[in-house]
């Protein structure tokens, strides 16, 4: 049978040399179903253009796995009940999913378990109609659109062709997605096919909820099938992708997946729609500046918020805002497979990111980048393969964005690197990253400075937080200027007064000493002029009947909130959860009922916050590296000025603050000129 193979191609494939050992391996892996696969060919005999087509996809088939439904068939009435109310619906709201979800659970009183997906080879399960209809189908889109039919067939190939751009296929996706968006074809004659991709793009977004919240509150609805998430519109953001993809490609539109493997400064990997054609006009440069408009976005989401803000009054000067994540690293999920990547050096363990021969580096494309050179113990140069890493706050620790061959003079070069940001050499074994080197800073100017803790000291170190002060957070806090608290006797607020206004941006924990306010019965935090209504604490102390202040307690009034941020969040005790007020709501306010008048003499309040200030009287740790590990400089408890003070630190070193009371949030930094700098 193989040599009959070996001929077939040889009589076929002529205009394909390139891809018949590929093509002869991927029918070697099919076994019993490389007759569907044969069938496709045969079928494409007289047709060279749609015959190098299909080997195309058949010799990429390679490594590619589906998830089988029938393993995660226990999340399926979730996701048939979340399905059937879109489509009567038309959209959840902002938490019906919720709703839907814990109804389903009820009534099966069970949850699913989807922790053992299983994954078959798509070379022995997919069938030839199947191959047949989509190629035909890909090549009708790409022929019917007015600005990309004369498109270069390798593009066309590699970007609109491909039937997947996940672990899993839904053989009616890209009829499914051309029926939704076929009539923007109509548009493709007067706009830039960029510009209606980009518009597909934000419609399919806006209706799509990736919402992470409601992903780790029911984590069994993933992985899942294609149709699922598409036809609920609920996923992660890679899956919201998936199905913009999908729906570029089914008018004939080339698009693909990019991917950062982690960000330089903040936690996680991100995934974007790449429109094949679509440049950036300016280069990203990891500068930490302002929101200046759509046109400084070079990637998705690398700003935390995209607002611009010129007041500052209430931030503590040392405090290092971070306006935008950094990025190390862009790579592009290939469909075809790419003869440089790092599987192809046989190296017999490899990062699970790194395990993929679609990986294809294009970082020069979107981030301004340098070849980093480093020099290597000889102990490593029994290793075939070095690791740049980024930092992992939830362990500590690091995982590899970059990789590069060990040379026999002791070096590791390291192409297209993305600037300011803080990497760790290290090498992979048995599934974990052990440092090879000092970590260093890559500067702005491609130069690294190494960061050694020297044995001088810096005779005062001041802290603000563990992680850098967002402007996600900035604008949370921002929003609540102008803002008032107020009192009342009259439950409909006709008699209230103003206590006092916020002025200043409100940075962490507030208190407001009230003197002379009349004994009241109502006191609330009236939001209007707010955008959201954002407050995560709200407490009232007044006086008791032998004139001692207390906590106040009583009934909560007003604005009922939104699902999983509603009132009952302002009076929990989490700093982290936080009201938003639900605007169909024509209450802009809230606040507690006493049930009799009291005298108040404190206000107590968080804005919307991540709680990674320093709090009075909880307990921090700060760690610096020295010698491949973390050293402990000791403990100390938060002071009332929202700081921590230590001594005798050693310069240049890379820290870490770590609160041992609560949490475990954190960032690395470096201390200078009196500030903390995040990384």
């Amino acid at each position: 049978m193989r040599f009959w193979i070996i001929l077939f191609m040889s009589n076929v494939l002529l205009a394909c040399k390139e891809n018949s050992v590929s093509l002869t391996q991927a029918f070697d892996m099919a076994g019993e179903n490389r007759k569907e696969l044969q069938k496709v060919l045969d079928h494409y005999n007289n047709n060279p253009q749609k015959l190098k087509a299909a080997s195309f996809l058949i010799s990429n088939m390679i490594n590619k796995f589906s998830l089988d439904s029938t393993s995660v068939q226990d999340v399926q009435p979730y996701y048939d009940a979340m399905i059937h109310y879109v489509k009567e619906h038309d959209d959840y709201g902002v938490s019906m999913m919720y709703y839907i979800c814990d109804s389903i659970r009820q009534l099966k009183q069970f949850t699913p378990n989807n922790s053992s997906p299983l994954y078959e080879n798509d070379l022995q399960i997919i069938d030839a109609n199947f191959l047949i209809q989509h190629i035909d189908r890909a090549f009708d889109a790409w022929h019917n659109n007015p600005q990309t039919n004369d498109m270069d067939f390798e593009i066309f190939c590699r970007y609109i062709l491909p039937y997947t751009c996940d672990h899993t296929f839904w053989p009616d996706a890209f009829a499914y997605q051309h029926n939704l968006y076929g009539h923007w074809i109509d548009s493709l004659r007067t706009q830039s096919f960029i510009d209606v991709a980009k518009a597909i793009d934000q419609d399919i977004k806006a209706n799509f909820r990736q919402d992470g919240v409601f992903l780790q509150k029911y984590p069994f609805l993933q992985p899942t099938i294609q149709r699922n998430y598409m036809l609920a519109r609920l996923g992660s953001c890679a899956e919201a992708n998936y199905t913009v993809i999908t729906a570029l490609r089914s008018l004939g539109i080339p698009a693909v997946l990019n991917l950062i493997p982690y960000w330089g400064n903040s936690n996680a990997a991100h995934t974007w729609t790449e429109i094949i054609g679509d440049d950036p006009i300016t280069l990203c440069d990891n500068e930490q500046r302002q929101y200046a408009g759509p046109q400084s976005v070079i990637i998705s989401d690398m700003f935390w918020d995209n607002h611009t803000f010129n007041f500052f009054e209430g931030i503590p000067d040392a405090v290092d805002i971070r306006w935008n994540r950094t990025i190390p690293k862009v790579f592009r999920q290939t469909f075809d497979m790419q003869d440089n990547s790092l599987i192809n050096i046989k190296e017999y363990n490899i990062p699970d990111f790194f395990n993929t021969a679609y990986l294809e580096d294009i970082t020069d494309k979107y981030i301004e980048c340098s070849d980093v050179k480093i020099h290597i113990d000889r102990k490593y140069s029994v290793k075939k393969v070095a690791y740049l890493c980024c930092y992992v706050p939830e362990t500590y620790s690091w995982t590899p964005v970059a990789w590069g061959k060990f040379n026999s003079d002791n070096t590791v070069l390291f192409r297209k690197m993305g600037k300011n940001i803080i990497y760790m050499p290290c090498y992979f074994e048995h599934n974990e990253v052990y440092p090879i080197s000092s970590p260093f800073l890559l500067t702005s100017e491609g130069e690294i400075q190494y960061l050694d803790a020297q044995e001088e000291k810096e005779p005062k170190v001041i802290l603000y937080s563990k992680v850098p002060y967002r402007s996600l957070f900035l604008y949370c806090a921002q929003d609540m200027l102008n803002c008032k608290f107020k009192l009342a006797n009259d439950n409909g607020m006709s008699d209230t007064i103003t206590i006092h206004t916020i002025t200043n941006i409100p940075y962490y924990k507030q208190e407001i000493t009230i003197d002379n306010a009349p004994e009241s019965r109502y006191a609330i935090y009236d939001f209007t002029g707010s955008n959201h209504g954002f407050i995560a604490e709200l407490e009232f102390y007044g006086l008791d009947e032998n004139g001692h202040e207390i906590k106040l307690t009583g009934s909560l009034i007003g604005n009922p909130g939104v699902y999983g941020s509603s009132i009952e969040e302002i009076n929990d005790g989490e700093p982290v959860s936080c009201f938003i007020c639900d605007k169909s709501c024509a209450m802009n306010y809230v606040g507690f009922d006493f049930g009799k008048p009291r005298k108040i003499t404190r206000i107590v309040y968080l804005p919307r916050n991540d709680d990674n200030g320093i709090v009075a009287g909880e307990l921090y740790e700060l760690f610096y590296w020295r010698n491949g590990q973390w050293e402990s400089l000791g403990q100390k408890k938060g002071r009332n000025d929202k700081t921590l003070i230590y001594e005798n630190v050693p310069k240049n070193a890379l820290m870490r603050l770590h609160n041992v009371t609560i949490g475990n949030e954190n960032r690395i930094f470096i201390y200078k000129n009196g500030k903390q700098i995040f990384y």
